[in-house]
C-alpha cells in the first residue's frame, strides 16, 4: 500500500522548512505541486517523479496524488504556508472516501505566523482568518463573517485580499470594518511573508495604502486594543498587564486601568426624552447629600427653554434645575454651548451665556472646532472648582452621522475620562432593542466607555424583565445597574420632546386656559405651576376653532417673534384671540407673547427675521423694536397699581427673569404693570403694560407664575366668573420634589456599583447616598 504526505513548506524559506517536512519530502518518491512552489524546494527533488500542474487545479493535484499513492508509491503534495489551512489537507481528505490509502498531513509555518513576525506581535488574542476570496464562498458569506468578526473585536487576518479579477473586496472589507474600529487601527500587510523579497509596512485602517497589495499580501487588522510601539511594530496585549506590570509599570490596556480615577459620571441615552436630565439631577442631589461638592455639565443643549444665571448668562432650564439639585447658582460653565431653534435648519447660538448670533447647521458645523475650545474651557473651570461632575448628554450617544462632529456625547465623555451609564425609555416601547441597537452602533473604544444600563419608566412588576436583563447583559457585557419605576415630579421640563407629549384640548371641568403653541415657542415652562394647579386645566392649541370653550388664553415666548406672529395670523388663531377678548375673554402675553399683543413689531437689523416690520395683534398700546444685544437677567418685580388693580399682592417682591431681544414703547396713556429690579446690574426699569379694560395685560418677565400671589392674582378672577372657590395650594417646594427624586432613585438604582465606577476618594460615607 502506498503513502501520502500532504506537506506545508511554510512560507517560502528554505529555513522556515520544518524537520518533518524536509524527512517526508526525502522519502517521497512523487512530488505533486504547483509550479511556483516545486521550486521553492527544488534542491530537495533531485531524482523524484515531478507532477506539476497549474493554478486552480486543485482537484486535479489532488487526484494525481490519491492515484500515485494507490499504486502502492510514496507521495508528496505540497502546499505553502500549512496544508491545513487554506491548503491541499481538506481537499485530498474529502476525495479520499472509500480508498485504501494512508495519509499524512504535515504542518507547516502558515503565512499568518510568517506575516505577523514579520509585524511584531498582532495575534497575542484572539482573531480570526478570512480569505477574500469569492472563488469557491459567496461574497455575501464572508461579508457576514467579517461582520460578525469584527463587531467580537477579533484581530482579523485577510488572505487573498486582491487579484487582477477581484479589486474592490478589500474596500468593502475596510468599510465593513470601519463600523465597529476606530479609523487609527493598525493594519499590518506583508508581501512575500517569509521569502526574500519580503516587505511589510503598518498604516491606520481609515487610510492604508493599498497600491500594493495582491495575492501574494497578508493584511492583518488590529483589535480595539491593538497598537504601534515605539518601534513601529504592531502589538495586541494579551492581558498580561492586568496581572504584572509590564512596559516600566504603564499599563497598555486602555479599558482596564485598574480602580477607577474618575471624578465625572456621563448620563447618556439611547435618545432624546428618556429621561436623562431627570437621572442626572437626581444623582446630582445624591452626592450632594453626601457632602460632596458636585456640579453639572452639559456641553451642549438644544432647548427650547433657558434659564438666566446671577451674572445674566443664559443656559438650558435643566443645568438649572441640576445646579439647584447641587445646590449652587445656576452657571454659565454648566452649559456653555446653548442651541434655540428658530428656523428649520437653524438655530439662535449661545455660547458661554451669551448670543454669538444664528446659524444654519453647516455654519455651526464648520464653527464646531472653536465650540469644542469653549466646552473644555468650561469643563476644566467646572472640575477645578468640584469634587464630582454629572455629565449629560444629548439625544441618543449613537448619533453616528454626528459622530465626527461629536462634542456634546461620548466625545465630551472622553474628555472628562467619565464613565458612561446609558438611560433608556421602557415607557416607549422597545427598551432591550434600544440598549441593543445602540451598543451594536458604537465602535469599540466608544462601547468601552459604557458602564452601566438604566432602565427608567418602568409601569409594573420590576421582575417580569428579568430575563430580558440578563440577555441583554449576556449579549453585551454592559449590567444593567437599575429598573427606575415611573414616577410623577413637579420639576421643570426643557425637552421639546415632552411638549409634544403635552394635550391640545381641555377635558376638565375646572378652569380651562389655552396656551398658544407657537412653532418656535420657548420657555413653556413657565406654566408648569398653572397646569400643577388642581383646578387648572391647562392645554396646548395650535389650530383655530376651540378657544372660545377656555376661561383664558395665554400667548408664551417665541425665539422668533415675527416669524411666530405671521403663523398666528396665517393660522387664523390671531382672528380667533381678537373674537375671544371681544367676547369677553380675557388675554395674558408673556416676553414674546407680550410684544405680540402690540400694536407693532419692527426688526431693522434683521436679528431675528427677514419680515422687517409686522402690525401686532393691537390688543396692548405698545410698539416693539428688535435691536441691541439681548437682554439676559435675573430680576425682582414690584407691582405698580395697575398689576395690583389685576389682583396682585402690594408691596410683594415677586421673583423671575428676562430672556428677550427688543424695547417695548408703551403708549402714553397705558400704564406698567412692575417695577422691575435687574440682579445682573441693579438697574430699575417699568415692565409690562395693561389694556384699559383690564382684561389683557402682558409682561417680560419669565418665571412669574412660580409665585403663589401671581397664580392667585392670575387665576382668582376666573374662578370668581366660575363661581369656583380657591382650592388648597397645590404648589411643591423644589427642593423637596429634587429630594423626592433623589430616594427614589436611592431605592432603585445599584448604588454601590455606580460608586465603585468613580475616585475612591469620592466613596466615603457611601452610605449617605441613601438619604
Amino acid at each position: 500500500m502506498g503513502k501520502l504526505f500532504v506537506i506545508g513548506l511554510g512560507p517560502g524559506g528554505m529555513e522556515h522548512l520544518t524537520p518533518a517536512a524536509r524527512a517526508a519530502l526525502g522519502e517521497a518518491q512523487v512530488v505533486v505541486g504547483y509550479q511556483t512552489y516545486m521550486d521553492l524546494v527544488m534542491p530537495l527533488l533531485e531524482g523524484k517523479k515531478l507532477l506539476v500542474s497549474g493554478m486552480r487545479q486543485e482537484v486535479e493535484r489532488a487526484g494525481q496524488a490519491l492515484a500515485e499513492a494507490a499504486r502502492g508509491q510514496v507521495v508528496a503534495l505540497i502546499s505553502s504556508g500549512d496544508a491545513g489551512i487554506y491548503g491541499m489537507a481538506g481537499l485530498v481528505l474529502e476525495m479520499a472516501q472509500g480508498r485504501d490509502v494512508e495519509i499524512q498531513v504535515i504542518p507547516g509555518v502558515s503565512a499568518v505566523q510568517a506575516a505577523a513576525a514579520a509585524l511584531g506581535a498582532p495575534l497575542m488574542h484572539d482573531f480570526a482568518v478570512i480569505s477574500l476570496s469569492d472563488l469557491l464562498t459567496p461574497w455575501d458569506l464572508i461579508r457576514r463573517r467579517l461582520d460578525a468578526a469584527a463587531r467580537a473585536d477579533f484581530v482579523i487576518a485577510l488572505y487573498n485580499p486582491r487579484s487582477h479579477g477581484r479589486t474592490t473586496q478589500l474596500d468593502e472589507a475596510r468599510r465593513i470594518l470601519l463600523r465597529y474600529r476606530r479609523p487609527k487601527t493598525p493594519v499590518g500587510l506583508v508581501r512575500h511573508a517569509g521569502r526574500d523579497q519580503q516587505q511589510a509596512w503598518v498604516e491606520p485602517l481609515a487610510r492604508f495604502d493599498d497600491s500594493a497589495v495582491d495575492m501574494s499580501t497578508l493584511v492583518i487588522i488590529g483589535n480595539s486594543r491593538t497598537f504601534v510601539d515605539d518601534q513601529g511594530r504592531m502589538v495586541t496585549p494579551r492581558g498580561y498587564e492586568r496581572r504584572y506590570q509590564v512596559a516600566g509599570g504603564q499599563s497598555t490596556d486602555q479599558t482596564q486601568q485598574g480602580p477607577s480615577t474618575a471624578r465625572a459620571l456621563f448620563i447618556g441615552g439611547t435618545s432624546s426624552d428618556v429621561g436623562k436630565s431627570i437621572i442626572a439631577a437626581g444623582l446630582c442631589r445624591l452626592f450632594r447629600r453626601r457632602g460632596l461638592s458636585v456640579a453639572p455639565f452639559k456641553a451642549q443643549n438644544m432647548a427650547l427653554n433657558s434659564a438666566v444665571t446671577p451674572e445674566g448668562g443664559e443656559i438650558g432650564r435643566a443645568q438649572a434645575l441640576q445646579a439647584a439639585a447641587c445646590g449652587l447658582a445656576p452657571h454659565t460653565d454648566m452649559n456653555p454651548l446653548l442651541l434655540k431653534p428658530n428656523s428649520e435648519t437653524g438655530s439662535q447660538v449661545i455660547v458661554q451665556g451669551r448670543m454669538l448670533g444664528n446659524m444654519g447647521v453647516r455654519e455651526y458645523h464648520a464653527f464646531k472646532a472653536q465650540a469644542f475650545d469653549r466646552v473644555k474651557e468650561s469643563f476644566a473651570r467646572l472640575a477645578a472648582a468640584h469634587e464630582l461632575i454629572i455629565m449629560e448628554g444629548a439625544g441618543s450617544i449613537a448619533e453616528i452621522n454626528l459622530r465626527e462632529h461629536d462634542l456634546t456625547n461620548l466625545g465630551a465623555a472622553a474628555l472628562a475620562q467619565a464613565p458612561v451609564l446609558l438611560v433608556a425609555d421602557i415607557h416607549r416601547g422597545g427598551v432591550f432593542a434600544q440598549v441593543l441597537g445602540t451598543l451594536e452602533l458604537l465602535h469599540p473604544e466608544e462601547r468601552a466607555q459604557i458602564a452601566g444600563v438604566i432602565i427608567n419608566r418602568f409601569r409594573g412588576d420590576a421582575s417580569l424583565l428579568a430575563s430580558g436583563i440578563a440577555e441583554i447583559e449576556e449579549r453585551t457585557g454592559v449590567p444593567v445597574l437599575g429598573v427606575v419605576p415611573w414616577i410623577e415630579l413637579r420639576l421643570p421640563e426643557e425637552d421639546s420632546m415632552a411638549l409634544a407629549g403635552k394635550k391640545s384640548q381641555a377635558r376638565g371641568r375646572g378652569l380651562r386656559i389655552a396656551v398658544i403653541r407657537l412653532p418656535r415657542i420657548s420657555n413653556y415652562t413657565d406654566f408648569d405651576p398653572l397646569e400643577h394647579e388642581a383646578d387648572v386645566d391647562l392645554a396646548y392649541v395650535s389650530e383655530a376653532g376651540s378657544l372660545a370653550e377656555f376661561d383664558l388664553v395665554i400667548l408664551p415666548g417665541s425665539k422668533n417673534t415675527l416669524e411666530d406672529l405671521a403663523w398666528l395670523q396665517a393660522r387664523g388663531l390671531a382672528a380667533e384671540i381678537l373674537a375671544f377678548h371681544q367676547a369677553g375673554g380675557r388675554v395674558v402675553g408673556i416676553c414674546g407673547g407680550f410684544q405680540m399683543l402690540g400694536t407693532r413689531i419692527s426688526d431693522p437689523g434683521g436679528l431675528e427675521s427677514s419680515q422687517g416690520e409686522r402690525t401686532g395683534l393691537g390688543l396692548l398700546d405698545v410698539a416693539t423694536t428688535l435691536q441691541g444685544d439681548k437682554q439676559t437677567h435675573l430680576a425682582e418685580a414690584l407691582p405698580l397699581p395697575t398689576a395690583t388693580a389685576l389682583g396682585f399682592t402690594p408691596g410683594e417682591v415677586l421673583g423671575g427673569y428676562e430672556i428677550h431681544l427688543g424695547q417695548s414703547v408703551r403708549g402714553a396713556q397705558t400704564p406698567a404693570l412692575f417695577r422691575l429690579r435687574r440682579r445682573t446690574d441693579n438697574q430699575d426699569i417699568e415692565d409690562g403694560a395693561r389694556s384699559a379694560d383690564g382684561r389683557v395685560w402682558g409682561t417680560y418677565l419669565h418665571g412669574l407664575f412660580d409665585n403663589a400671589s401671581a397664580r392667585r392674582a392670575l387665576l382668582g378672577p376666573l374662578r370668581k366668573a366660575r363661581g369656583l372657590s380657591d382650592p388648597k395650594d397645590s404648589a411643591s417646594c423644589l427642593d423637596a420634589e429634587l429630594d423626592r427624586l433623589a430616594d427614589h432613585l436611592a431605592a432603585h438604582l445599584d448604588l454601590a456599583r455606580i460608586d465603585a465606577l468613580l475616585h475612591p476618594d469620592l466613596r466615603e460615607n457611601s452610605s449617605c447616598l441613601a438619604g
